[in-house]
């Protein structure tokens, strides 16, 4: 039977806390700053920085609610509409790929992740990673600078799919890119919501990776409590990368 393993990334394999909150919070006000500096812009879009944000966390969280994903560059440039102000989508897309790219100099490996993926390879898995990055590329270049890149053989996400973690489909897909079956494949995340619930529901397996989730939990203002709770429904927890291997040899390949 063939079998697959797909990883969430942020907080699952890399670290780079900014990014997230870049992609959830940050991104339209950033880019504002950067066009008034162009010149794009008039000085007085800077005194409307926190509205960016507000606006941009609703947006988010109607992405979350829909399922139906926008791109960094969309989500930017309907917020600066909703704003007043109107840009083409080329000029936003050189904007945004400027602020994600300038974060890749802080993209961490978690520990123990090379090792991991290293021992599931050699064992035979098929690898995919499956994010809700708005910014594709980001993903692409930190797994090639944390030396992961060549591990995967899809790297799906919401953005390249138009489809949010929230709706179970952006894993059907993975595993259909994967030529496996829903219920031969297994995915490793950090968040019970997105990654637990909805690749269950996509009738994957769940393992949930609780080693930064309370982080993780914080960044999307979620109470660690409730994110505890909403962990219980993984097929197994773990905490360390390490263990990886082996929950997902007893989910699998069951004695």
């Amino acid at each position: 039977m063939k079998k697959a393993v797909l990883f969430d990334f942020h907080n699952t394999l890399a670290i780079c806390d900014a990014w997230l909150e870049l992609e959830i919070s940050t991104l339209p006000s950033l880019s504002i700053e950067e066009l008034v500096r162009r010149g794009s812009l008039p000085r007085s879009a800077s005194a409307r920085l926190e509205e960016a944000v507000d606006r941009f966390k609703s947006l988010r969280q109607d992405v979350r609610d829909s399922g139906i994903e926008l791109s960094a560059s969309e989500g930017t440039q309907r917020v600066l509409a909703e704003m007043g102000y109107r840009l083409p989508l080329l000029e936003i897309d050189s904007v945004v790929a400027k602020l994600e790219e300038a974060l890749l100099p802080q993209v961490e490996i978690v520990e123990g992740a090379d090792l991991a993926l290293t021992r599931l390879r050699d064992d035979g898995y098929r690898l995919g990673v499956v994010s809700s990055a708005g910014y594709p590329l980001f993903v692409e270049m930190a797994l090639e600078k944390l030396g992961l890149r060549s591990f995967f053989s899809v790297v799906v996400t919401s953005a390249g799919e138009g489809i949010y973690k929230s709706d179970p489909e952006i894993f059907c897909r993975a595993v259909r890119y994967l030529d496996v079956e829903p219920h031969e494949a297994v995915h490793v995340g950090d968040h019970p919501v997105y990654d637990v619930q909805a690749a269950k529901a996509a009738g994957l397996s769940a393992i949930w990776f609780s080693a930064h989730s309370e982080r993780t939990a914080h960044l999307h203002s979620t109470p660690w409590a409730e994110t505890l709770k909403v962990g219980e429904d993984a097929d197994a927890v773990i905490g360390d990368l390490q263990e990886v291997s082996r929950a997902v040899g007893r989910i699998l390949s069951p004695l």
